[in-house]
């Protein structure tokens, strides 16, 4: 099948990005009220859902359903489609989080953020991360570019990791059987670099990847729409994303590593899966 244009990928990041603020609003409009909105566990205690979560989906899916009826949702709280499944059989796949960093939110933290995503034939064509209570908004489009708030970004032109800033973050499953906690990556990873960030949104740590503010990240046991809206900035801007051995199952492999590209090699030899978690956590020449 054909790719889209240019025009055409103009048209659907224009709708990516009314959605994502439509879902920012929402979320706006409930920090107002932070106090009294009824918070839920799924899964488990540290894993929340609020309305605010299902009322922004409501406004991000509606728009997307609005203005394109016949294309397929995968949306994490299941406002409008059955959570975290697929809603049909489409060639274009919108992949929303409306409030990434629910737990952020509910404590009153501004590092939280709608994410709207989009792939065509599987592959990654739009994504916009909307962060109302930080003013900002990322954007990209496949071979367009990626922007901050209408400005071009590009990547940061660090290229060594002892000078590098990385973030990562912590699974909600990392105390169940089979579930790595991150512990002995962070323990690996701590004495290359210049520091370590853990700000609780996927979509913004890659967005600060993006944007150069961030050298790199990583996480494990992370969800489509944890990420598929940002990592494509990180690629429109000039970085590189990968599953943790290098590998392109990023999207639904559950682990991700984006960078600027400069120190990919550097940090995935450090937190890449093909190590021995666990027995030998710091690799020769990293300390």
């Amino acid at each position: 099948m054909s790719e889209p244009t240019a025009d055409e990928l103009r048209e659907l990041l224009s709708l990516a990005f009314d959605a994502a603020l439509a879902g920012g609003a929402v979320l706006a409009r409930h920090a107002q009220r932070i106090e009294r909105i009824p918070t839920e566990s799924k899964g488990s205690r540290r894993e929340l859902v609020t309305a605010a979560d299902r009322e922004a989906e409501a406004a991000v899916v509606g728009e997307i359903l609005r203005r394109r009826p016949g294309d397929a949702v995968l949306a994490e709280e299941g406002a409008l489609t059955p959570a975290g499944q697929v809603s049909g059989d489409a060639r274009h796949l919108w992949i929303v989080d409306p409030l990434d960093g629910t737990t952020n939110f509910v404590h009153g933290l501004p590092y939280h953020a709608v994410a709207v995503g989009l792939t065509i034939d599987g592959v990654p064509a739009v994504g916009v991360v909307h962060a109302p209570a930080l003013g900002r908004t990322w954007a990209a489009a496949a071979r367009l570019g990626a922007t901050r708030d209408g400005d071009v970004i590009r990547v940061s032109a660090t290229d060594e990791l002892a000078d590098a800033l990385v973030a990562t973050g912590f699974s909600y499953a990392r105390h169940l059987p089979g579930h790595e906690d991150n512990v002995d990556r962070i323990r690996a990873v701590l004495p290359a670099c210049r520091d370590l960030r853990r700000y609780g949104s996927a979509q913004l740590d890659l967005c600060l990847v993006a944007d150069g503010s961030m050298d790199g990240y990583w996480e494990l046991d992370l969800a489509p729409y944890d990420v598929a809206a940002g990592a494509l900035v990180v690629r429109e801007a000039g970085g590189v994303v990968t599953d943790l051995r290098g590998g392109d199952d990023w999207l639904f492999g559950g682990r991700l590593l984006a960078t600027n590209g400069r120190l990919h090699t550097q940090l995935e030899a450090i937190v890449g899966d093909d190590r021995a978690w666990g027995t030998n956590p710091v690799p020769r020449g990293a300390q």
